[in-house]
């Protein structure tokens, strides 16, 4: 085996490992938190830190986790006969769809429409990381989120082996094939289907999601409003292609999987291109590779990401 496709294969068993710890660490407190062991947990139970990961899977809008939404957060639930896991560990509120672009190249990805949609709502497009989720966009179709950001949710699956979401240079990405052009038009079609706003169009992604949503910015930045990579890394030359993203990004301190270095050197070189507007930057201090838990649970950042907004000719 060659050392470039060794470095590939360590970083995805290590990020997908790293989420598998993660998701195991968070099932063992949420069942604890069943006080009266009646098999469901509420709100109250779990407290407002946590909830705001599990929250997504709160189907019914009621408040409290039962045994199908628990079964359903922890990957334990039966899925239908011919039923297919949905892209990005989307739960059962988000539709399973296929797209094939003029490349000839198929792009799965789960979409959630709000069912009572006003005229035009922001779209947030959410990358998932190597081990195959994306915590962003639970949260977002959570109906308490809903109530407050109402907005369409798109989260497209990559397989992180053969593919990336852009090509970079960081872990032999080079030689792999990029999803891009099929994940644009992707997108571009729920855009016109949804009649999507396209002055708030915003992306955001974890770890590998990280890495392409700053690739993704650095290749289109014309098109997103704002974009939230959470641990990842892109090549600092690439800073002035961003210019007129509003970006906000967050590492964690003691990341063993993807160096902090990563988001720090692409703050430094925004700044230093005087990319506007200024880019923000939080690093937790002690965390590891599971940033994007402290990241999406931070309300301020929806706040935040759903006032950006575009101008569109």
């Amino acid at each position: 085996m060659n050392s470039t496709l060794l470095s590939t294969l360590v970083f995805v068993l290590v990020a997908s490992f790293a989420a598998a710890q993660s998701k195991s660490a968070k099932l063992d407190l949420i069942l604890d938190k069943d006080a009266n062991k009646d098999g469901r947990i509420t709100k109250e139970e779990l407290g407002e830190k946590y909830w705001a990961r599990a929250s997504g899977f709160d189907a019914n809008g009621d408040g409290a986790l039962d045994a199908k939404e628990l079964e359903a957060l922890t990957g334990k639930g039966k899925r239908g006969k011919g039923e297919e896991p949905r892209p990005g560990g989307a739960n059962a509120s988000f539709e399973l769809r296929d797209f094939k672009g003029t490349n000839g190249q198929t792009i799965r990805y789960s979409l959630f429409v709000p069912k009572e949609k006003p005229a035009s709502l922001p779209l947030v497009l959410c990358l998932h990381g190597a081990g195959g989720s994306t915590t962003a966009a639970n949260i977002l179709a959570a109906p308490e989120m809903q109530g407050k950001h109402p907005c369409i949710v798109m989260a497209p699956g990559c397989d992180g082996k053969q593919a990336r979401w852009a090509k970079s240079e960081f872990r032999s990405g080079a030689d792999a094939r990029s999803v891009m052009p099929e994940l644009m038009e992707a997108l571009d079609a729920v855009i016109a289907e949804t009649k999507a706003d396209k002055s708030r169009l915003y992306i955001t992604g974890q770890s590998m999601g990280g890495m392409g949503t700053w690739g993704t910015i650095a290749e289109h930045a014309a098109k997103f409003a704002a974009a939230v990579p959470v641990c990842g890394i892109w090549q600092p030359a690439d800073a002035p292609k961003m210019n007129g993203v509003a970006i906000w990004a967050f590492h964690g301190g003691n990341d063993k999987t993807v160096p902090v270095t990563g988001s720090r050197d692409m703050i430094d070189a925004l700044k230093k291109a005087g990319v506007k507007p200024e880019p923000k930057y939080t690093e937790f201090p002690g965390v590891g590779h599971a940033s994007w838990g402290p990241a999406y649970e931070k309300a301020e950042l929806w706040d935040w990401l759903f006032s950006q907004r575009k101008a569109v000719k």
